[in-house]
């Protein structure tokens, strides 16, 4: 998969071509690129899908937007999916100002070659949104566009959307989420230095922080499953102040025991797979208070499949 930033991508093959945020990945957008793949095949073009840096919603707000995957997560799942081209197009004031129409013309056909369009039925694109799928239709005909309109994909009366799966994180409801993307909700990261507490009570912890885009569940304990090179180890983590061993803790971290792994973890990069809440965090006693939790932890988590 080839893969470009900012906004000097031009692609000399005929593409195929499905753009959204696509944050999540989830079953409606699997369709999505499903239906990108058919009209690919069928019009002998390349697939291409074009997404957005920053989130839009945080360039109309100023403010972190928190996503379901961070850009290396989104990138790596794109890849596994087999995508020939993966754009991320720089969302600033100039492209917030492009007319639907100019988006097609300068953008989607002479930049980025496109002769086929697959988006969610409900798509809008262009300066305030005006751009639909009738009239990427009507522009697309005059540029020899072919545009594929997919219909929302509807669970149990709910739209299946990122708005609804970042709900369902918050909410805890891991298993949910899992049934809706097609994976469970997973944190990646670079595993760093910490206070070295875990390794004082006995319960070594990885930590890592996570894109400071990347949407996190509640301050909790949670039963977790770790990758760790590939291998699939039992594990919980803890995500929030630590507020047993560092009172004046302000700021949220997420740090996770690995059951039974032995050896150096720094500087690796690890998969964190939420599976279900265990107990809210809870400032003990004592430290003695705190390490005779952890084990009991250990050992629900060792009986969970």
């Amino acid at each position: 998969m080839k893969h470009f930033t900012g906004k000097s991508a031009i692609i000399s093959a005929k593409t195929a071509v499905s753009i959204g945020k696509f944050d999540g990945v989830h079953r409606g957008h699997v369709a999505i690129f499903d239906e990108l793949k058919r009209v690919a095949a069928e019009k002998d073009l390349k697939t291409l899908v074009l997404t957005f840096a920053p989130h839009p919603m945080s360039y109309f707000t100023g403010k972190h937007f928190q996503t379901i995957l961070d850009p290396k997560e989104k990138f790596e799942i794109f890849q596994k999916m087999g995508i020939d081209y993966y754009i991320e197009l720089d969302f600033d004031d100039e492209f917030a100002q492009t007319t639907p129409e100019m988006f097609m013309r300068e953008i989607l056909s002479k930049q980025l070659n496109a002769h086929a369009m697959v988006v969610a039925q409900e798509y809008r694109f262009g300066a305030g949104g005006k751009g639909n799928v009738e009239l990427a239709k009507k522009v697309g005909a005059e540029l020899g566009i072919d545009v594929f309109a997919i219909p929302h994909i509807v669970h149990d009366g709910h739209k299946i959307g990122s708005d609804y799966l970042r709900k369902l994180i918050l909410e805890k409801n891991f298993a949910l989420m899992s049934e809706l993307c097609g994976r469970s909700f997973y944190v990646t990261g670079k595993v760093v230095h910490g206070m070295k507490n875990g390794h004082k009570l006995g319960f070594p912890t990885a930590n890592i922080t996570p894109h400071p885009d990347k949407i996190l569940p509640p301050n909790g304990v949670y039963a977790t499953t770790t990758l760790v090179d590939g291998v699939a180890y039992k594990s919980i983590t803890n995500i929030g102040l630590r507020p047993t061993v560092d009172a004046q803790n302000t700021t949220s971290t997420l740090e996770t025991h690995i059951l039974d792994y032995c050896g150096d973890l720094y500087g690796k990069f690890i998969t964190v797979i939420f599976e279900q809440w265990m107990r809210n965090e809870q400032k003990f006693d004592s430290m003695d208070e705190l390490s005779a939790m952890l084990a009991a932890n250990c050992i629900q988590r060792r009986e969970m499949v």
